[in-house]
């Protein structure tokens, strides 16, 4: 998009609330988060054909002990009521610290929508890993509903009653040796693998998908994809990582993790292909780097609160004008229509609506690995599904919206 436009991505943003309680004090803490897509599990054991499911796995298993053909595969089929329960049911929180108790506890976190964006993205994970560690894709049929209303799973907020968690950090822990510590810390780089399998649940090589968290400095999957569309079509996107010695004279641009900041500070291309990947200019991400220091979290702030002279009119008509929508800044809702260039906007705008859409578009797999096959799509034009297969499009009769990976919702109108 041309310099002071929308930035398309706009109209798939929202606010996630997450609940975390101490499950011993009962005190809760909320915070809310940016996403652009929901991502439903897809449990197995509430798949309607259970008891298929099962003879099929013994026959298999039969087969292969007596070196026979296998079976012919069954799929299971899953209600997407059972992906939504699944996706807003409580979770365990690993290495919970409770801030009442001073000490590790056990937590439970929940999530809900504190924003309903225009667009709704909706990603199934069909792609997991085996024990084995090995990438795979899962045979799934879920009965994904044309209209969709997740009114009810709008965020609440701190409730009466509830008693919220103390605004304190857990003690730092300071190494032994912190020589021997740097060390390790060179021959094993810290990565983030919560995001790293979330990222490579969508479909990336595991190897692309480290490489994408450790050089956006562990910020988070959002930006670590934001890397990876920026470089999947390099020649070693899929190469293991590879960190530069302790004896060697010192990272090149283009190794050193985003958040290192460079001699003379010139921001490093990583960082500069990133913001750009995102919408922004490359003049303003130059400077927003080179005023942070090159930090690329603090630069993103000033994205927000420092638009370009020449952008402020545009800025002015960012919000949506839709009058059932409310536009959220700082993750706090507001009325405001319009955005001022002296108002401190120093997070991403959020638009808000009913919770209420309809399916007008689904991507589907096609094929049996994660490591082949492709993708396809199929789009509702004028009350017909389309498909699009590469250079093929044609109407298609029974579009198999069971079998889709990712779905495109549209909000509807409360007319």
């Amino acid at each position: 998009n041309s310099a002071g436009s929308e930035n398309p991505s706009d109209v798939f943003r929202f606010l996630v609330e997450e609940r975390v309680q101490c499950c011993q004090s009962r005190r809760v803490r909320y915070t809310q988060r940016v996403d652009y897509c929901i991502q439903l599990p897809a449990p197995i054991e509430a798949a309607t054909n259970r008891e298929e499911l099962l003879t099929y796995e013994s026959k298999r298993k039969e087969a292969e002990e007596n070196m026979r053909a296998p079976p012919e595969p069954v799929r299971a089929r899953i209600p997407f009521t059972a992906c939504l329960q699944a996706f807003t049911e409580p979770e365990n929180v690993p290495d919970f610290w409770s801030s009442a108790l001073q000490a590790k506890s056990a937590g439970v976190k929940t999530s809900r929508f504190a924003s309903f964006p225009e667009y709704l993205i909706v990603q199934i994970k069909k792609f997991t890993f085996g024990v084995d560690w090995v990438p795979k894709k899962l045979d799934l049929a879920i009965d994904v509903p044309d209209f969709l209303d997740l009114s009810r799973l709008r965020a609440t907020g701190l409730q009466s009653g509830e008693e919220e968690l103390p605004d304190l950090m857990p003690p730092i822990v300071l190494p032994e040796d912190t020589r021997d510590n740097s060390m390790s810390s060179t021959d094993s780089p810290e990565i983030d693998e919560a995001a790293v399998m979330q990222l490579a649940e969508m479909g990336f090589p595991l190897e692309a998908c480290r490489k994408a968290v450790y050089y956006t400095g562990n910020m988070g999957p959002e930006m670590a994809f934001n890397w990876i569309i920026a470089h999947m079509e390099e020649p070693d996107f899929a190469e293991p990582l590879t960190l530069p010695s302790m004896l060697d004279p010192g990272p090149s641009t283009s190794e050193s993790p985003v958040g290192a900041a460079p001699l003379g500070n010139s921001p490093p291309e990583e960082s500069i292909a990133i913001l750009t990947s995102m919408g922004f200019p490359r003049s303003h991400s130059i400077n927003a780097l080179k005023a942070t220091n090159n930090n690329l979290e603090r630069a993103l702030d000033w994205i927000f609160t420092h638009p370009e002279e020449e952008e402020s009119d545009a800025l002015s008509d960012m919000a949506d004008t839709e009058p059932n929508d409310i536009t959220f800044s700082n993750a706090n809702s507001h009325s405001d229509s319009t955005l001022s260039p002296d108002r401190d906007a120093s997070g991403p705008r959020v638009k808000d609506g009913p919770g209420r859409y309809e399916l007008f578009a689904f991507i589907s797999h096609m094929g049996a690995s994660t490591m082949s096959g492709h993708y396809v799509c199929h789009i509702k034009k004028e009350g017909r599904w389309v498909i699009y297969n590469d250079h093929k499009v044609c109407l298609s009769e029974r579009p198999p919206k069971d079998l889709g990976y990712i779905y495109f919702y549209h909000r509807l109108s409360s007319s």
